[in-house]
């Protein structure tokens, strides 16, 4: 029996019905494979390699900077967003780097991992790995 409190969030694009930085409760799982549930939805099977998968349900918002998302998408939400990791709600980026924010759907404070760089591309992360790859 799979622990209670296992939980996963997408951490590589793939073609699965999971909206990015939503933590979602681990139904069971083995090393290929997880299954998920999805709000909505009867259980949804991700391949592991796609996946961040904790052991403890996260207790802070993900933060997704210049994010992809649909066209029809406010304006708002196309600069970045955060994720509550209690309801999934999502916010728009705070104006100034915050400590803390207030989830306007469940009423819960959390911290905010900007020290987390989730869906990223590498080049951002590291300027020089980049400078070190063209001059090679």
């Amino acid at each position: 029996m799979p622990n209670p409190e296992c939980w996963a969030r997408l951490k590589n694009s793939a073609e699965v019905p999971l909206r990015r930085g939503v933590w979602y409760r681990v139904l069971s799982h083995t090393p290929l494979e997880a299954v998920l549930q999805v709000h909505g939805l009867d259980a949804v099977s991700v391949p592991r390699p796609y996946l961040d998968i904790r052991d403890v349900r996260p207790t802070e918002w993900t933060v997704l900077r210049n994010p992809k998302v649909a066209a029809r998408a406010p304006v708002v939400f196309q600069r970045g967003y955060i994720v509550c990791p209690g309801c999934s709600e999502r916010v728009p980026l705070p104006p100034q780097q915050v400590e803390e924010q207030l989830c306007p759907r469940c009423s819960h404070v959390f911290a905010i991992a900007w020290h987390e760089r989730y869906f990223e591309p590498l080049s951002s992360l590291d300027g020089d790995a980049q400078q070190r790859s063209a001059r090679a």
